[in-house]
């Protein structure tokens, strides 16, 4: 990501989400779902922001905050400085926890608790890399190291702990390629 347009993201991730929906201030207000992908794409936009003065400080503590309320209201992580490709799809995004080192990338689906981390024997550092059009089941697990190939569908409840190809599907505990 590293040309960071914010409208593009914010775009992407709502015609994914909401298609037959219009972006204004009410559906914004109304909208918890919105809200959590439009504070997460602000925070990350501000994060890797080179602005430094008092007021960007200060907005970014503010939305930080509000931020934090939201993951708390939907039980979920997705840390700013996580790598999240565009049109992020989260069709219920309850329990959701995503490693702040994991890297996923465009059109993928991420289903209710849904988790990515690491592999502590591995190091802290060895965690999932996701391809595009990837869609997670839920309660699916997906523990690094390991690479998701594009156009992946991963079963629900599957624990991910090796590689996976493009085009495939994965299930069961470990997670075994069906086609």
């Amino acid at each position: 990501m590293h040309n960071y347009d914010f409208k593009t993201y914010i775009k992407a991730d709502f015609g994914i989400n909401f298609k037959n929906k219009k972006m204004n201030i009410l559906f914004f207000l109304r909208n918890k779902k919105f809200r959590l992908l439009y504070a997460f794409r602000m925070s990350s936009k501000l994060q890797r922001s080179e602005k430094k003065n008092i007021f960007f400080k200060t907005i970014r503590k503010i939305l930080a905050i509000y931020y934090d309320s939201l993951q708390h209201d939907f039980c979920c992580e997705l840390p700013q400085a996580t790598e999240i490709g565009k049109g992020l799809n989260l069709p219920h995004p309850y329990g959701i926890i995503i490693n702040h080192n994991t890297v996923i990338g465009d059109n993928c689906t991420i289903l209710h608790f849904v988790t990515f981390g690491n592999n502590a024997k591995k190091g802290s550092d060895n965690l999932p890399v996701v391809g595009n059009n990837v869609v997670f089941g839920a309660g699916a697990k997906i523990i690094g190291p390991c690479n998701i190939g594009n156009n992946v569908k991963i079963g629900a409840n599957a624990v991910v702990v090796t590689d996976i190809k493009d085009n495939c599907v994965a299930a069961g505990v470990p997670a075994k390629t069906l086609k």
